[in-house]
């Protein structure tokens, strides 16, 4: 009897302390009531998907860095905003900061936490219906990589060097573009000198590269980002696609529904997309769809139905068949709040234009509270913003200027109905509500005002009518169907018969 008072003593006392000491980067309970929709989740590769820069997230021990029991301890806030996947920037031990030059495929940055710590977090995320990808960085290496330093060395005759790396990269007796001197020999580092090129035709590299695959589906990884598709093989269009195609049958062979995710970044072309997509890889990120010439903000700033509509259509035809993956912004460039002038009615209504696309939106850490950064790298990647006091504010990245923000923190932004946040969720939650604005076959229907679109989404046995009213003014449009659900950035939009009443910058979704 004495034993089991005891044990239940213990019990409490351990309560009692977990209660005292949450991580400060726990988010406050009081969520501004919403009316969210009851959600219809499909069992397949489409979903919302939310970046995470581990560095900046969440820190759980107090040390300033973000790691991964921090996400761990915000899967309810993130699946409460309506993600159900998110895409972890690189993991492993690395040369620097970003993580973009990996030391070891195998391990995990020590700021970030141990390999169990991933598993955990990859286990904890499935229970609560979130998929977890990871960068796959396997264009080029760090140069402190023990397979560059052996490599080197091998063709530089130093003694001890492991011949078996010698062919691992791409090496060359005299200068060439893009290559970097080492002693006597040339390599290739297509982005920097301290990132070495791979040289993904040799066998044995390929066998690495299987393995490391391998290893994280073992750990719960669900599917991979893969940086750099465009250099894989520089100036050689076919074999970089061959390889994303590679790729993509070396995942499903440990996972059959591994979901793939290619950056193919050659501007806001999309010519070369389209080939890409020929590699069966299930989606390419659609650059032409972000920052202040894309496709969103065009059609915000037109205010035309028809803008929209044909960037939609276009972004379709790319794909064919696959799933298109459009984006505001992300690590390397501006956030979209800079874009927008830091102006709320803007931010919002962007990310409303983004989710009535088709595919898999990727929203950028930071973004749904209107976070900037804008000038180096580094500004891009600060710390997010849980609260206005800054509680447990993650360190400035290296190279970052004195992060800013000019918008509430997340605990604020949760308790107000009209905050950047809630409009995030309202999006999410209409996308995870109605498969068809993912999923559907899009259909245009007639309008009499230029900036009012109407278009019919169908899958499967759901049809679902979007109407979006781009243009500032109030506007009104046919209700072809009952109002489910209104997304505004201001007002409300009412329905009088047969007959919507929509304010500026409105979206009605109607069943």
């Amino acid at each position: 009897m004495k034993s089991k008072l005891l044990c239940l003593f213990c019990t409490l006392c351990a309560a009692l302390c977990a209660i005292i000491y949450l991580p400060a980067c726990n988010t406050p309970a009081g969520t501004a009531d919403l009316n969210l929709l009851e959600e219809n989740i499909v069992d397949d590769n489409y979903d919302n998907y939310y970046e995470i820069f581990v560095y900046s997230f969440c820190d759980s021990n107090g040390d300033g860095y973000g790691d991964l029991d921090g996400i761990t301890s915000k899967l309810d806030y993130i699946r409460d905003m309506g993600y159900t996947g998110i895409w972890l920037m690189p993991i492993h031990t690395a040369q620097s900061y970003h993580g973009y030059d990996v030391k070891d495929y195998y391990s995990v940055n020590k700021q970030y936490g141990t390999l169990e710590d991933y598993e955990e977090l990859c286990t904890a995320a499935h229970e609560k219906g979130i998929k977890v990808i990871i960068d796959l960085v396997v264009n080029h290496t760090a140069s402190s990589n023990p397979w560059f330093v052996n490599a080197v060395n091998s063709r530089n005759n130093v003694a001890g060097a492991d011949a078996k790396y010698r062919d691992w990269y791409n090496f060359s007796n005299s200068p060439q573009s893009g290559y970097h001197a080492n002693g006597g020999v040339y390599y290739e580092g297509q982005f920097t000198s301290s990132m070495p090129d791979l040289n993904l035709d040799n066998a044995d590299v390929r066998a690495e590269i299987d393995n490391i695959i391998k290893f994280w589906t073992g750990k719960g990884t669900d599917g991979f980002r893969l940086d750099g598709c465009l250099y894989y093989y520089t100036g050689n269009i076919q074999k970089s696609v061959d390889f994303c195609k590679w790729i993509k049958e070396t995942a499903v062979k440990y996972n059959p529904n591994a979901y793939i995710v290619g950056e193919m970044w050659d501007g806001m072309s999309t010519a070369n997309l389209k080939e890409f997509y020929k590699s069966g890889t299930d989606s390419f990120f659609y650059f032409p769809s972000h920052g202040a010439s894309g496709t969103v903000n065009q059609s915000l700033n037109t205010a035309s139905a028809n803008t929209y509509w044909n960037s939609m259509t276009t972004m379709l035809n790319v794909a064919n068949g696959y799933i298109p993956a459009p984006f505001l912004d992300n690590h390397d460039v501006g956030r979209i709040a800079g874009v927008m002038g830091r102006n709320e009615e803007k931010i919002k209504f962007a990310y409303g234009l983004l989710s009535m696309y088709n595919g898999n939106t990727f929203t950028y850490y930071g973004d749904e509270i209107g976070m900037l950064g804008s000038a180096t790298d580094p500004d891009k990647r600060v710390g997010m913003l849980w609260d206005n006091q800054k509680t447990n504010l993650t360190k400035t990245p290296p190279g970052a200027k004195t992060p800013e923000y000019v918008f509430d923190g997340v605990k604020e932004q949760l308790a107000d109905e009209n905050s950047i946040l809630s409009y995030y969720k309202l999006c999410n939650n209409a996308r995870n509500a109605f498969p068809a604005i993912m999923r559907g076959t899009a259909e245009r229907l007639a309008s009499d005002d230029s900036s009012v679109l109407i278009l019919k989404k169908t899958y499967k046995e759901q049809s679902v009518t979007i109407v979006i009213n781009l243009a500032q003014r109030e506007a009104d449009a046919q209700a072809v169907g009952e109002l489910a659900q209104s997304i505004c950035v201001k007002g409300n939009i009412t329905k009088e018969g047969d007959a919507l009443h929509m304010p500026g910058r409105s979206i009605a979704i109607l069943t």
